[in-house]
């Protein structure tokens, strides 16, 4: 029988000194005592490079396979035992083993190099740290000379295909001599056998009928089975193997969204990072335990698992709380002519659905994110619908999917490449309003009435620290964050068409390159903060959505001392009326859905004891009324942008100021990057924004974006006179029609 030990304690890190190729040892110098999992660059996530750890296996029988596996090693990871070379893994997220050859008894050292430089493998890039180390448990394994392949893609050996009819169809890879050896499987109901079959190990393959199957049934009924896998000799066990499995049936229609077990369920969830403060990507069983119950409490029914394959626990978590899981490959950049990054974005795919497909909870393969941020072209499209046809080939059970970025045109070729399409859209923080997803749905659903549409991202920032009472875009105050995701959310709710739908991000996590208001270094969009010790007020206001728990929520707690002798009070529900009472007297009583506004609420001076009640539900908070505003409250944007709205006269429309054969600054970077004459106009300009790196690779990005990042450098009257000079320049035909499709 094998055995497992768990390579945590005895380890050593160090920087270190190699030439990048296997035949030379890299060495290492400064060795310091670490416990795994860890990051070592955790306080400044730009560093990238290889670094070196290294601990002493014992061996007390060097005659039996073993190995080495690792949850995931940051990027690639070269490993080399007593001197001699193990072998290379490329990328940072998915399980993997090195067979330990060369091994002997007693004493062995193990080095490992783990090098987070971006490289030929995904993700070439990404707005999210890019961690580096040992950031997974790492275990010794030791098996029999018969054992289950441990060697095939990071997988168990085991292979377990269950029908809702409940039917398993169950298969093996066996390593070392199989003479004499039966495989027994065993289809295991709350512990106890329902079904079971017995084959040679020399044709593993087998079905399993098990009467009467339970379904998994998401949320509602999670139940889960258990296929255990046995090798035999003379009724002796070899190796022992088990997988979890669940019965059930996925459909997705582009009228009526997504369907599991025969019934409509339009998905409802939020994307994570395997990112928490002070641990970072190093996430714990009982974080991850924590982070599943956040989505269970809040009421969501899916996840979307972001943006690479996450700890093997996370979908074991997702299965027993019936979530339905999006899970992807960081396929975030596809550059033309790199079959490098190509080749190991299959390798990463491959990995993930031969790992993770006993997984009821899974039921979207996604093959890409954003890819097209700097353009598209016929190879991406090529390369999507290869990656598309590897999945099926791998889980012909599943949907593939993706996630455009907004600019993705509605007739785009990345439109009809995978099952199921994404976008991921943040009208009324970056461009746009809030009100404009309805139309958008509309207009895709119009132009591609055959492609099933969900939105993949949506979100805007907030700090618990940042409020107001007028909140407006880009003050990133918990006000605005509620009222946006007010307004957003009933247009997905409102079409079933729309399959689901994935709060960009369920938690705030960290992003070097992000600075906004008072944050440095992370994305504040959670609706839960980067340590989870705060479920901002937007988590509620998905709690009064989703969930069947009544509950009853007074919002503004952290907006705590106000000014004015009456004040705003805004309560979240699943309850069909609220009653609000301040400093012991009622002020009023509503019936509502979801969100209660009581207006005009008194202060009095000093502390108000403000609660609001629901039958036998109640929530209280305290509010100080102080004289003056509270100034650590407000952020005002340095660089606000211009409303062009405002622009709007009976003189001049919309269609004057932004004509739709002729350039202006509503144009993206790159259509104007096209025109020899426009892009002239534009050196001559705004030489800042033409010269801007980042210009000829977000090429979606709109000119009037682009001047609203550094609206300080510009007046009013400056970027007007720049739209007119552009509207005198004509648009070619084919752009014009591309912008009317």
């Amino acid at each position: 029988m094998r055995t497992v030990t768990l390579l945590r304690e005895g380890w050593q890190f160090s920087s270190c000194s190699w030439d990048g190729t296997y035949q030379t040892l890299p060495t290492g110098q400064d060795w310091v005592d670490v416990t795994l999992p860890h990051v070592w660059n955790g306080d400044d996530p730009k560093q990238e490079g290889p670094r070196l750890y290294r601990c002493t296996l014992a061996l007390a029988d060097a005659a039996r396979p073993a190995f080495v596996d690792f949850g995931a090693v940051a990027g690639i990871c070269h490993a080399w035992l007593n001197g001699c070379y193990l072998g290379c893994h490329k990328g940072g997220y998915a399980r993997f083993r090195f067979a330990l050859s060369g091994a002997r008894a007693g004493s062995n050292e193990l080095l490992v190099l783990a090098d987070n430089t971006h490289r030929d493998y995904i993700p070439l890039g990404g707005d999210f740290n890019n961690y580096g180390g040992i950031y997974r448990p790492v275990h010794l394994i030791q098996t029999g000379a018969t054992h289950f392949d441990l060697l095939y893609y990071g997988t168990s050996g085991l292979t377990v295909e269950p029908g809702p009819d409940g039917k398993v169809q169950v298969s093996a890879r066996i390593a070392g001599p199989t003479e004499g050896v039966q495989i027994q499987y065993e289809v295991l109901d709350q512990g106890e056998a329902c079904a079971c079959v017995t084959r040679p190990a020399s044709a593993p393959q087998a079905c399993l009928q098990v009467s009467r199957p339970h379904s998994w049934d998401g949320r509602k009924d999670p139940y889960l089975y258990a296929c255990r896998a046995r090798l035999l000799r003379d009724g002796v066990c070899l190796d022992e193997a088990s997988l979890p499995f669940g019965f059930r049936s996925i459909q997705l229609s582009p009228e009526q969204g997504f369907f599991l077990n025969g019934q409509h369920l339009k998905l409802r969830g939020a994307a994570k990072h395997q990112d928490w403060e002070g641990c970072r990507c190093a996430v714990s069983e009982a974080q991850q335990r924590q982070d599943i119950q956040l989505f269970c409490g809040m009421g969501a029914n899916a996840v979307r698992l972001s943006h690479y394959q996450h700890p093997d626990l996370t979908y074991d978590l997702c299965d027993q709380a019936g979530l339905v899981v999006w899970a992807e490959i960081p396929l975030l950049a596809l550059p033309d002519g790199n079959e490098a990054v190509f080749e190991n974005a299959k390798q990463q795919l491959t990995e993930l659905i031969l790992q993770l497909k006993h997984h009821p909870s899974i039921c979207f393969w996604g093959v890409e994110n954003e890819i097209s941020m700097a353009g598209e072209s016929l190879e991406m499209y090529r390369k999507i619908g290869q990656l598309h046809q590897l999945a099926k080939e791998l889980d012909p059970t599943r949907f593939t999917t993706l996630a455009n970025i907004n600019a993705v045109k509605l007739n785009s070729q990345l439109n009809h490449l995978t099952d199921a399409v994404g976008y991921n859209i943040y009208f009324g923080w970056y461009y746009g309003e809030a009100t404009d997803y309805g139309p958008f749905f509309d207009r895709f659903h119009k132009k591609n009435p055959d492609m099933p549409l969900c939105l993949s991202e949506y979100g805007a920032d907030s700090l618990i620290t940042l409020h107001r009472d007028d909140p407006k875009p880009g003050d990133c105050s918990e006000e605005f964050q509620c009222r946006w995701h007010e307004t957003a959310y009933p247009q997905i709710e409102a079409r079933d068409f729309v399959w689901g739908s994935f709060v960009w991000n369920m938690f705030d996590f960290g992003s070097a390159n992000r600075a906004m208001a008072t944050s440095k270094g992370r994305n504040c969009k959670g609706l839960v903060t980067y340590d989870r010790s705060v479920c901002k007020d937007a988590y509620y206001f998905y709690k009064a959505c989703w969930s069947e728990e009544p509950f009853v929520y007074l919002t503004g707690r952290r907006y705590a001392r106000r000014c004015g002798e009456t004040t705003t009070v805004k309560v979240y529900s699943n309850a069909p009326s609220v009653t609000l009472t301040v400093n012991g007297q009622v002020f009023a009583s509503q019936e509502g859905n979801r969100v209660f506004v009581f207006d005009q609420v008194p202060l009095a001076e000093g502390d108000n004891r403000i609660a609001a009640s629901a039958g036998s539900l109640t929530d209280a908070i305290t509010l100080t009324r102080v004289a003056q505003p509270e100034q650590s409250y407000i952020y005002d944007d340095p660089n606000p942008g211009f409303n062009v709205k405002n622009w709007f006269t009976l003189q001049e429309s919309k269609e004057d100021l932004f004509p739709a054969d002729h350039y202006s600054i509503m144009d993206e970077m790159g259509d104007l990057m096209k025109s020899p004459e426009a892009w002239a106009l534009l050196e001559q300009e705004v030489p800042r924004i033409t010269s801007d790196p980042l210009t000829r690779i977000l090429t979606y990005v709109t000119l009037l974006r682009k001047i609203n990042t550094k609206s300080s450098q510009y007046s009013e009257d400056f970027v007007k006179e720049l739209n007119r000079k552009l509207n005198a320049i004509p648009k070619p035909q084919e752009l014009v029609s591309r912008d009317e499709d």
